[in-house]
């Protein structure tokens, strides 16, 4: 008999979910606006979980430092006003059912590891491109939490340690897809600054101020992956987020990482440039690697 199970993924604009079946494919989907007070909020996904029935348990993705054993997250960013709260408890307390939680970032690796492009190796990444910078680390085939469940919390790292403003410093703030279309945006006069389709026809033109803007964030990214491969060695890094549908992403990615070791002798020497891929899942990866984390769960039991 097959078994249905209700994913939900939970972002700063929209909580989305999905009934998906025991091997991944996805049979319905739904979506509401993210409240931003924890009553509306709670309430939201209540609402969400309600509207699915006959599910063998449920599995959340949520922005934030998760505990996947308790299900305690202490969220940040966009639901930051939400502070620390047992997510899974709540969910159990609704439904009655096993419950997992997992960190977005980690779970856009589940996804990835289960059936997507980590499928073939066993030490990779993914780098999520986007208003910040995610990550997520596979070591040995198992996905890296670490003792405080940060492990993969790339945005953090300090590139730029001579910076007045210790925030900027960081590459969360210096590395954002965002703030890269809307440089794009302005630079060639376009009417909206968060149109990366239009910001793209110009980046894939070359024109001069697009172009510029683009592989100096480029060049910022291969810098991350520099950094990363030398701490950890993988084989492949996968490069998530909505600009990686583009193909001059990854190409120029890949690009600026080898001009970095061309101009470095120590970089040619201590770093192997891993496989550069895009990542396989878009918008589902979340929905999906929170299933894989939950079925990992429940295989352990």
């Amino acid at each position: 008999m097959q078994r249905y199970y209700l994913s939900i993924d939970i972002g700063g604009t929209a909580i989305k979910s999905a009934r998906i079946d025991h091997s991944g494919n996805i049979i319905a989907t739904d979506q509401l606006p993210t409240p931003q007070r924890a009553d509306d909020f709670l309430a939201a996904l209540a609402q969400l979980i309600h509207a699915s029935q006959d599910v063998h348990a449920v599995c959340v993705s949520v922005p934030g430092i998760v505990n996947p054993t308790t299900g305690q997250v202490e969220f940040t960013g966009a639901l930051g006003f939400m502070g620390e709260f047992n997510l899974a408890e709540y969910v159990r307390r609704l439904t009655r059912l096993p419950v997992y939680v997992g960190n977005d970032a980690n779970c856009a690796t589940l996804a990835e590891m289960w059936l997507g492009n980590l499928t073939t190796v066993a030490n990779g990444a993914v780098v999520t491109l986007g208003t910040s910078v995610g990550g997520g680390l596979m070591i040995n085939g198992q996905l890296l939490a670490g003792p405080h469940f940060r492990a993969g919390e790339i945005s953090a790292i300090v590139n730029n340690h001579d910076h007045l403003d210790p925030h900027e410093a960081t590459v969360g703030a210096s590395t954002s897809a965002v703030k890269m279309i809307a440089a794009v945006a302005a630079a060639c006069g376009l009417p909206d600054s968060r149109d990366g389709r239009r910001a793209f026809v110009e980046i894939n033109r070359h024109t001069p101020p697009a172009w510029e803007i683009f592989t100096a964030f480029c060049r910022r990214v291969a810098v991350l992956l520099i950094n990363v491969q030398a701490v950890v060695d993988l084989e492949r890094i996968l490069i998530g987020g909505g600009i990686s549908a583009q193909p001059v992403v990854v190409s120029e990615i890949r690009h600026q990482f080898k001009l970095l070791q061309e101009s470095d002798r120590r970089l040619q020497d201590d770093i192997v440039m891993p496989d550069i891929q895009a990542a396989k899942f878009g918008n589902e990866a979340n929905l999906l690697g929170a299933l894989y984390g939950l079925l990992l769960q429940l295989e352990e039991k």
